[in-house]
């Protein structure tokens, strides 16, 4: 008898420890699903940051201030604390009143996926995302505006942009001081300052960042099949300094990027793809055998064909 009590002793001490076990884990479930939950919203303002920063950070600025406090940006305003007086606002993206959180996630989302209609005459202001985006990413999205510190999304997006500068610039020139930075610049947090038309009177020095402008603009220049530009076009934030351009066969023209981002000029039928950075200019030859004809152009970057960046050649005889 003296074995079978100590196995019941211990059995008993047993049931008693899992018994403490499970009134502890129940006890702490609150704690473990309110865990689960800060992790889910923290990876979704993570995923919603990547995606600010490809689809909506040339608009609406680092910090989502947009058209405020002269960025040089078009996009409206989704940092709200940087209005004046929020008493004003018809909708209030980060709100603790639960009806106005409802309302909020419904304006976001529609505007997401079906963009902004300016004159309905005009394309969009805003792109609809609605078919670029999926479910889940329009939902980070969302939660991103309504949720974020934009402090956070400010320093992610001078990190993400400056590494990406730093990267494209060493592919072409390793010898670049910046390639010894081990954090790269911040780039872009404000829109860079136009570069100044070069004058025919330019020396054009080598060199520096405007050689390739003045260079294009002085007649006879050895790299250009037709002597110099017969016109300039200008990609601005989301929109062309020209929607109908006219050039024949063998035309050159300059491709000035007057935005703050990446802008290229891309005509699917002629095989032309022209890429220009921020504040700087190139050259554009129209192929010598281009047929007669009209033929759309249109930069292929992220929503800005979608924001209006479109528009007509017209190839004469």
């Amino acid at each position: 008898m003296g074995a079978v009590q100590k196995l019941a002793t211990v059995v008993m001490i047993g049931l008693v420890a899992l018994a403490t076990v499970f009134l502890v884990y129940a006890a702490n479930e609150p704690n473990r699903r309110d865990t689960q939950v800060t992790r889910q919203d923290d990876l979704a303002i993570e995923r919603g940051t990547e995606l600010f920063i490809t689809y909506c950070l040339q608009c609406h600025a680092p910090d989502g201030t947009g058209y405020m406090e002269g960025t040089g940006r078009i996009g409206g305003v989704l940092n709200q604390s940087k209005y004046p007086d929020t008493s004003t606002l018809q909708i209030v993206y980060q709100s603790n009143d639960p009806a106005m959180q409802a309302k909020a996630e419904h304006f976001i989302r529609y505007r997401l996926e079906n963009g902004a209609p300016g004159d309905p005459r005009q394309p969009l202001v805003m792109p609809a995302f609605g078919q670029d985006l999926n479910v889940e990413q329009i939902n980070d999205l969302v939660y991103l505006i309504m949720h974020v510190d934009w402090n956070y999304v400010y320093n992610e997006s001078v990190l993400t942009t400056g590494h990406n500068e730093q990267t494209a610039v060493c592919a072409t020139d390793p010898s670049n001081a910046i390639c010894s930075e081990k954090e790269p610049a911040a780039y872009p947090t404000v829109p860079p300052t136009p570069v100044p038309a070069a004058t025919p009177a330019a020396s054009g020095d080598s060199g520096t960042a405007s050689t390739t402008e003045s260079s294009t603009a002085s007649s006879g220049d050895a790299g250009t099949a037709s002597g110099a530009p017969v016109l300039e076009l200008d990609a601005q934030d989301v929109s062309w300094s020209q929607k109908d351009i006219t050039l024949k066969p063998g035309d050159t023209f300059t491709l000035k990027n007057t935005g703050v981002l990446l802008h290229d000029f891309v005509v699917d039928e002629l095989g032309i793809k022209v890429e220009v950075k921020a504040g700087e200019s190139t050259t554009v030859t129209i192929p010598a055998d281009a047929k007669p004809g009209t033929y759309t152009f249109y930069c292929s970057q992220p929503g800005h064909k979608e924001s209006g960046m479109v528009g007509t050649l017209t190839i004469g005889s």
